[in-house]
């Protein structure tokens, strides 16, 4: 067995496609066939299998690539190794951000990262936060940014801004002429959300105190990843959603007319860097983390209200 072939039989597992594979690792498909063989050959068992169209790995084939990713991130430390003692700002950065994040922060400061620090390859994945935490621990991601607090074991947290709830109302609705909105005002029958699994979908419903049994009920019913697609329902209909303040800053002129902060209470939302306890690439992580702070503004890098859980 060696390094080569762990290589191969991830690409393998990940494409579930010899051609597809062997593109990925830029060898020919007859090469990559044969290393996979010989692997087989010398464990003694078949770890994919080849009847299945796409091909699926064997039961003691799932086993064994569990072990070859974390053989896999363990070689791939060495590198990291080597960058931190040298102190080089250089590099391959994998981060999960969570959807509702995404579109607001990373414009706002991945160019200038980029040029300050030509040689770090940054690697963004749209993921939830219950994914994020997964790939943290089996090394797919290096670093998650999502929602806090969250539940979450074995890594280290670190806030980087706050950000408040607004509602965003239908010109047509007949809240729409209050300055502002109570929360015990918000109907989640009246109200879009995002779809299940959704953080940002939690801490709504926990505004609002009511049961997510009885949002969106009726004839339409329309579920998104985006906060931007629920807005343009909210435009073309006469319901209400709920935005962050990124979301609101924005907006247009004609639209912030439609957003409307609450009266009772200033929910708020932490927007947080995460990383495993037993994580590397230092240098490179407090960079990323410096750079993102740096593009929002003092006003949200900290606050009076009250963070909403992400919990049910």
């Amino acid at each position: 067995m060696n390094l080569q072939q762990i290589e191969y039989l991830l690409a393998l597992d990940k494409y579930r496609n010899f051609s597809v594979a062997a593109e990925k690792v830029f060898v020919t498909q007859p090469a990559l066939t044969i290393q996979i063989k010989n692997l087989e050959r010398e464990l003694g068992v078949e770890i994919f299998d080849r009847n299945k169209k796409p091909i699926i790995p064997t039961e003691i084939g799932e086993e064994l690539i569990k072990h070859a990713r974390l053989l896999d991130r363990s070689t791939k430390k060495f590198k990291d190794i080597v960058t931190e003692f040298k102190a080089e700002i250089s590099g391959e950065l994998r981060i999960g951000i969570i959807p509702t994040v995404a579109p607001y922060i990373v414009p706002r400061f991945v160019n200038r990262f980029m040029i300050k620090y030509p040689n770090v390859n940054l690697i963004f994945s749209e993921v939830i936060s219950e994914d994020i935490l997964l790939q943290l621990k089996d090394g797919t991601l290096d670093v998650g940014i999502l929602v806090t607090p969250f539940p979450m074991e074995n890594t280290i947290v670190f806030p980087l801004y706050y950000e408040k709830f607004y509602t965003y109302i239908s010109t047509e609705h007949f809240l729409s002429k209050r300055k502002r909105i109570r929360t015990t005002e918000l109907d989640l029958q009246d109200l879009w959300l995002l779809e299940e699994g959704n953080c940002f979908r939690n801490q709504i419903i926990n505004i609002c105190t009511r049961d997510v049994k009885y949002a969106n009920k009726g004839k339409f019913r329309y579920e998104s990843l985006s906060i931007d697609s629920l807005m343009k329902i909210v435009d073309s209909s006469k319901g209400i959603t709920v935005i962050p303040e990124f979301a609101k800053i924005l907006l247009s002129k004609e639209r912030q007319a439609m957003v409307k902060p609450f009266s009772d209470y200033e929910p708020i939302r932490e927007v947080s860097l995460i990383i495993e306890r037993t994580f590397l690439k230092r240098s490179l992580i407090e960079k990323l983390k410096d750079e993102i702070i740096k593009s929002v503004p003092k006003k949200m890098l900290k606050h009076d209200g009250e963070l909403i859980s992400t919990v049910i």
